[in-house]
């Protein structure tokens, strides 16, 4: 559930999708390095127009972090009560609402770099998509209450501005994503898909963990009932299902299942981090081919456009208001 609330924040237009930019283990925390200095914001008591976060000279008001904070939490209004934001489990420094506040304030950074990076290649909405993004934000606003609007800071031009600054984002996505090869042999689109046991190991102990997959391996193949199931009690992976296809990097992994028929196991397979068990839901095939393609086009466009903005991000220093950081 923390992941899928941390994760699926926002993203009205922007489809690379949040923290596509950077780890979200990441501390937001000003920055001097860069060549434009960021701009100053306000600690102690925040008002409406309060700066609470500048990205070079480019500042942002706490009404506009609140309508980021607000679009994120509505997306949960109608599965969980407001209780899921004071949540923290024992393995968590933070409560998840304290999280969300970094993760908004991530998002909010990577949408000014975005957009300050567009302004320095001349990339503009043009007037189609400004207008659409502007029809967007009235139907959105139109549908709060007055009510909410009050609570949360929310103005018809500040949240025009967050849609025209989402929409210009996704248009810079598609200029840089627009640039990468696309090509996919026949030969390296070849995939078949896969429920897999991982088991990490280093060199101390390797053995230890292998003895351990072959003893898992033998509980496989006398099973009797799921094996997804009794992969995700097993794996160390965060997911169980995978396509895995002729350009994975885990050669060992690809020459031992890239063969497989639907409906059988692997041996025990040894990688440089570790071993996989896998168990074949469906075998190579054209339908698998084309998926595998798009996955690895996808792959390409989301590297490249990490990379640029990673470039992007290097001229601008950041700060946030600790007042914003601390709680509100």
């Amino acid at each position: 559930m923390r992941n899928k609330l941390l994760t699926g924040l926002l993203c009205l237009s922007m489809v690379f999708g949040l923290c596509a930019c950077g780890s979200t283990s990441e501390k937001v925390e000003e920055t001097t390095t860069s060549k434009e200095s960021a701009a100053s914001v306000e600690n102690g008591s925040l008002s409406a127009e309060s700066a609470v976060v500048s990205v070079g000279k480019t500042t942002v008001s706490y009404d506009e972090y609140r309508v980021y904070n607000y679009l994120m939490k509505n997306q949960y209004r109608d599965i969980f009560d407001d209780s899921v934001w004071d949540y923290a489990g024992n393995d968590m420094e933070d409560s998840i609402g304290q999280e969300a506040v970094m993760d908004v304030v991530r998002l909010i950074i990577q949408v000014k770099v975005i957009c300050k990076a567009a302004a320095t290649q001349g990339v503009e909405l043009a007037a189609d998509e400004k207008e659409e993004a502007d029809h967007s934000a009235t139907e959105y606003c139109e549908g709060i209450s007055d009510e909410e609007k009050t609570q949360n800071g929310i103005s018809q031009n500040v949240m025009s501005r967050i849609f025209e600054e989402n929409k210009l984002a996704d248009k810079m996505y598609r200029v840089v994503t627009g640039k990468v090869d696309v090509n996919v042999t026949k030969d390296q689109s070849k995939a078949v898909r896969l429920q897999l046991i991982y088991l990490k190991a280093g060199a101390d102990d390797k053995e230890a963990v292998r003895a351990n997959a072959q003893a898992l391996l033998e509980q496989a193949k006398a099973l009797q009932g799921n094996f997804y199931n009794f992969a995700s009690e097993n794996t160390q992976a965060d997911e169980v299902e995978s396509l895995v296809g002729q350009m994975d990097s885990r050669e060992n992994l690809v020459a031992n299942t890239i063969g497989l028929k639907q409906g059988t196991l692997s041996g025990v397979i040894e990688e440089s981090d570790g071993f996989y068990i896998a168990y074949c839901v469906e075998a190579a095939g054209n339908s698998l081919a084309k998926e595998y393609k798009n996955q690895v086009i996808e792959e390409r466009q989301t590297k490249a456009f990490q990379e640029s903005y990673a470039e992007w991000a290097k001229n601008y220093s950041v700060r946030v208001s600790k007042s914003l950081l601390v709680g509100e």
